[in-house]
């Protein structure tokens, strides 16, 4: 007599899923005291004031059109970061034409320079797993990146229409705001040993 054995073709079909499941699970991170922000706004009104009145220099009557801002500028140990965040309209993130040219400029000429664009569907980055996609200033200028230039029009920019770039989601990397932290830390590091 043959002993039939357990491991016919539906327990090996169950088992491969389960793994592939276990596999595919994504990792989730708890937070704590430490994931908190390292710096906050201390009087909200007094820094939207400040916004406010920086937004006046340039006047209707003048020439001189509106600028571009940098959302975060480090430095450390003669080393830079950069961080642009923008919010997904349509599954694309746009930066206009003069920003890139500045993000690049700095890039090229500031001593170890990263420039970091982070895309987000408009999150607070409080809780480690919202997702976020993310790319750097070296993926755009080594063609990684498609550069996709249109006329944009976008809320991001007022009432404006600017000349830019649309970057879409899935050119960027996705990652969770825990890796993208990892990320900043492992670049501080670099410069830490500078």
């Amino acid at each position: 007599m043959v002993k039939e054995s357990s491991s016919g073709l539906a327990d090996i079909l169950y088992n491969e899923q389960g793994n592939f499941k276990k596999q595919m699970e994504k990792t989730r991170y708890e937070m704590d005291e430490l994931d908190g922000p390292k710096h906050k706004i201390t009087n909200p009104m007094l820094f939207a004031k400040g916004r406010e009145v920086l937004g006046n220099i340039i006047s209707k009557r003048m020439k001189t059109s509106g600028g571009t801002d940098i959302d975060w500028l480090i430095e450390h140990n003669g080393g830079f970061m950069i961080f642009e965040l923008k919010t997904f309209h349509d599954d694309r993130i746009l930066i206009s034409k003069a920003q890139m040219s500045a993000y690049k400029r700095l890039y090229e000429n500031l001593p170890s320079c990263h420039v970091l664009f982070i895309g987000h569907d408009d999150i607070n980055f409080k809780d480690l797993n919202d997702p976020v996609w993310f790319f750097e200033m070296r993926d755009w200028k080594s063609g990684k990146i498609p550069h996709v230039e249109d006329i944009l029009s976008d809320p991001s920019y007022g009432d404006g229409i600017v000349t830019g770039y649309k970057v879409e989601r899935d050119f960027m990397e996705p990652i969770d705001v825990k890796i993208l932290r990892d990320k900043i830390d492992n670049i501080w590091e670099k410069f830490e040993k500078r």
